[in-house]
């Protein structure tokens, strides 16, 4: 059976469409293959899926488990897949009853226990949501303020992979989150550190001052 979640990849500051995609096929063993031009870290979320989805309790039939990341001429890199992979999975084998995603994005690391890291890339990445339609993002409780700054997308934070199962099957209340984005803004231009502090050191905080002003690159040894 064929399930297709939305995930998204960053390479610099700009942010891709990913389709993780799905398909499970009766074999004597677990077998787990991912394609798509995928760099180490995501080869290896096989490993961390398996793990997590056992320790959750969700137990698959020997079977062969073929994940694709399309478009395939992308390269694809990072933990974020973690947790589409794993949802696209128990999708294919039943657990997920939601017939379509098409409205989410999901992404978020997953830990052996199921719990769920923050990822980076998250702004971009709702930026991106918003401008292809998308209206909804599960991610990783660490990254929902910065998701949730993005108007016109829903950021709802999750805990762990049972939690978004819940949550897509219906059994627990989708409440996205709500942030004050004025506040978010007026407390990132506040800093506790000033020049001021700095007691000496002319020359460098001048080269400091007009690098900054005049948009220059800086680098410190």
């Amino acid at each position: 059976m064929l399930y297709r979640v939305q995930s998204a990849a960053v390479f610099g500051i700009k942010a891709y469409l990913i389709s993780v995609e799905v398909d499970l096929s009766l074999g004597r063993k677990l077998n787990f293959m991912t394609v798509g031009l995928p760099d180490t870290a995501v080869r290896e979320s096989s490993e961390r899926v398996k793990a997590a989805l056992r320790n959750c309790g969700y137990q698959l039939p020997p079977q062969h488990i073929t994940v694709n990341l399309a478009p395939a001429d992308v390269k694809k890199e990072g933990s974020a897949f973690d947790l589409p992979m794993a949802i696209a999975i128990l999708g294919a084998a039943g657990c997920v009853h939601a017939p379509t995603l098409s409205d989410y994005l999901i992404l978020g690391e997953l830990s052996l226990d199921g719990s769920l890291r923050p990822v980076k890339g998250t702004l971009s990445m709702a930026v991106m949501a918003r401008e292809r339609g998308i209206g909804r993002l599960v991610v990783p409780e660490a990254n929902a303020r910065e998701a949730a700054v993005v108007e016109g997308v829903r950021a709802y934070p999750a805990r762990s992979l049972p939690h978004v199962v819940e949550l897509l099957n219906g059994k627990e209340a989708l409440i996205p989150l709500a942030v004050d984005r004025k506040e978010l803004l007026t407390q990132s231009g506040s800093y506790s550190v000033d020049f001021r502090d700095v007691r000496g050191q002319y020359q460098a905080k001048r080269a400091l001052e007009v690098a900054t002003v005049g948009g220059h690159n800086i680098l410190v040894l």
